[in-house]
C-alpha cells in the first residue's frame, strides 16, 4: 500500500534527518523514539570512516504524513538525555535523479548535503547542524549565541551569496 509514495517525491518526503543524538545511540534506540510519530520503516545512524557515530541519523517512514509529524513532534524531545533536531531529510528528492541511492548505509557519506559551503573536514567531535529560515539580519554570532543555550558552539557560518546578502540559512 505504501509503495506507491515511493517513486514520486512530490507526495512528500518519508524521510526526517535527525541531529545531535548521543554517541552510543544505537539504530534500535532511533527507531524505537521516532516510532511515536508513526511505522518506521528503517532507521540509521550516520557513521565517520572510522566507523563512530557521527551524532546524526536518518528515520524512513512508511507515509509522509507520519515524517511531517515527526518533525513537528519530536523536534527537541530527548533521546538517551539529549534534545534531538528533526527535520526534512533533503536529499530524499535526488533519488529520482540516480543519485544518492545508497546515502541511508552509512559509510563515505557527504555530512555538508549540498548547502555548497562550509567545505573543509566536520570536526572529529560534534555534529554539525543546517538551520533555514532564519531573517536577514541573522548574523553567525546571533547563531551562535542562540544556539550556545544547547551546549558548546565550535563555530557557526550564515550562507552570503556572491553580492554579500545574507541567503536564509546557515550551519552550526
Amino acid at each position: 500500500r505504501h509503495h506507491n509514495h515511493r517513486g514520486h517525491h512530490n507526495s512528500g518526503n518519508l524521510s526526517v534527518y535527525v541531529g545531535n543524538l548521543a554517541y552510543e545511540t544505537s539504530w534500535q534506540d532511533l527507531k524505537d523514539h521516532m516510532r511515536a510519530a508513526g511505522n518506521v520503516d528503517k532507521a540509521d545512524i550516520l557513521k565517520g570512516d572510522d566507523g563512530r557515530s557521527k551524532g546524526c541519523g536518518i528515520v524512513l517512514y512508511q507515509k509522509p504524513q507520519e515524517a511531517a509529524r515527526a518533525i513537528r513532534e519530536l523536534q527537541n524531545t530527548q533521546l538517551n538525555g539529549r534534545p534531538i533536531f528533526v527535520r526534512e531529510d533533503r536529499e530524499q528528492g535526488g533519488h529520482g535523479h540516480g543519485h544518492h541511492h545508497n546515502h541511508h548505509h552509512g559509510g563515505h557519506h557527504n555530512n555538508h548535503r549540498n548547502t555548497g559551503f562550509m567545505h573543509g573536514q566536520p570536526a572529529e567531535e560534534g555534529c554539525q547542524l543546517f538551520v533555514g529560515n532564519l531573517s536577514w539580519e541573522t548574523g553567525w554570532r546571533e547563531l551562535k549565541d542562540h544556539f550556545r543555550q544547547c551546549g558548546d558552539v565550535d563555530r557557526a557560518e550564515v550562507a552570503e551569496g556572491s553580492d554579500g546578502r545574507k541567503r536564509g540559512f546557515g550551519l552550526v
